[in-house]
């Protein structure tokens, strides 16, 4: 595995993880990648060994603050619990309590149990505005999914039955089919790969053990957060089978445009139109920012699309540690109707403008640049 790969991060963790919600990730991301489960798939059997290493450091509290003070490169770095390289190995005494589920999923009852299934992941899209996502917000979304049925209580069977082990498979769920020399497994045809049949099916959910819900969930959305980036809520997703755990609620977060803002990473961008008296003799100015107004100062001499940044006045970064500024850009705007005394104002600035720049001063600085350069083409 690269070193380049944070462990925590492989597993989905924060640094400061309790060992309880450390297994949960393990198991979850190991049911996911696990090579019988993607046949063929050399990307997922990769991913699942990396997640394992990972785990078989993190889990162990001496490893893992090496690895903390160290990293993975670190003095005596840990090696492949799939090499041995390192001495980092799981005990396959252990595998059943640190797989849990993933080899119930995978195997049936070969450690003596039915066969449980983890709950299907389900997805959503939650709108926020842009100062809800700069300063943090908690939302309710209303979300479609399946529950476990209340007559049956998620059996399938009519109440006062129960399901029975199927005969085929002998409650294993799985059958060994022969091909030649080869032999593979395979769900079993009978109870597609329960372990069990129904008999009598509740008439309410016909068998499945599931009813349709609307749920309404409550989302903290974190300060900082950006458009198309996604939050998880665990175990918000359908139920497993026969009382397996339940899938996770991936939400992703659509941030509505602004009608004065526009973000950029932690920045914030506005545009903010000057009058030219404003721009030619400064001006203290108020100016909208997502925490209320602000005092600005606009120099005197301000050409039209300067730009004046705000320290701080930006998006916090998702940590909560940083944050970004608000850049003001300056609009000169030129009136399209002039009074009477606008115009013979503005003619007389022009005249004495016209006179400055005969005797060689730079009043225009940018217009006297234009026209040294068109000099020097036509020349």
């Amino acid at each position: 595995m690269s070193s380049a790969q944070d462990y925590y991060t492989l597993l989905e963790v924060p640094r400061d993880v309790d060992a309880d919600t450390l297994k949960k990730a393990y198991r979850r991301l190991a049911i996911k990648f696990h090579p019988d489960k993607n046949p063929g798939n050399a990307e997922a059997e990769e991913k699942f060994k990396e997640i394992s290493h990972a785990y078989a450091v993190l889990s162990d509290p001496e490893k893992r603050a090496h690895y903390d003070r160290f990293g993975a490169d670190g003095p005596s770095a840990v090696g492949d619990p799939f090499s041995g390289a390192g001495g980092v190995r799981l005990d396959p005494n252990d595998l059943r309590d640190v797989f849990g589920d993933v080899f119930e999923e995978m195997f049936g009852s070969f450690f003596g149990r039915t066969n449980i299934h983890h709950g299907r992941d389900l997805r959503a899209r939650l709108e926020v505005t842009l100062e809800e996502a700069a300063i943090g917000a908690e939302k309710e979304i209303a979300v479609q999914r399946s529950a476990r049925c209340k007559t049956c209580s998620g059996t399938g069977a009519k109440p006062g039955t129960q399901p029975v082990k199927c005969t085929t498979c002998r409650g294993v769920g799985q059958i060994r089919v022969q091909t030649g020399f080869l032999q593979f497994v395979q769900p079993c045809p009978q109870c597609a790969g329960s372990g069990t049949v129904i008999p009598s099916p509740c008439t309410s959910c016909r068998g499945t053990g599931k009813s349709p819900e609307e749920v309404h969930i409550k989302v903290k959305v974190p300060a900082g957060i950006d458009d198309g980036q996604r939050l998880r809520l665990e175990g918000e997703g359908e139920p497993g089978r026969q009382q397996g755990s339940s899938g996770d609620l991936y939400v992703d977060i659509a941030v509505k445009k602004h009608a004065f803002f526009h973000r950029e990473g932690r920045d914030l961008h506005c545009e903010v139109p000057i009058t030219f008296p404003q721009a030619a003799l400064g001006a203290h100015l108020e100016v909208p920012t997502l925490e209320g107004k602000v005092k600005l100062k606009v120099p005197s001499g301000t050409q039209s699309g300067a730009v004046v940044r705000l320290k701080g006045k930006g998006i916090y970064d998702l940590r909560g540690i940083s944050r970004g500024d608000q850049l003001v850009r300056l609009q000169v705007e030129t009136p399209k109707k002039l009074g009477e005394r606008e115009r013979v104002l503005l003619e007389e600035l022009q005249q004495l403008a016209d006179a400055e720049s005969g005797k060689g001063k730079p009043s225009h600085p940018e217009r006297k640049s234009f026209l040294d350069k068109l000099r020097d083409l036509i020349d």
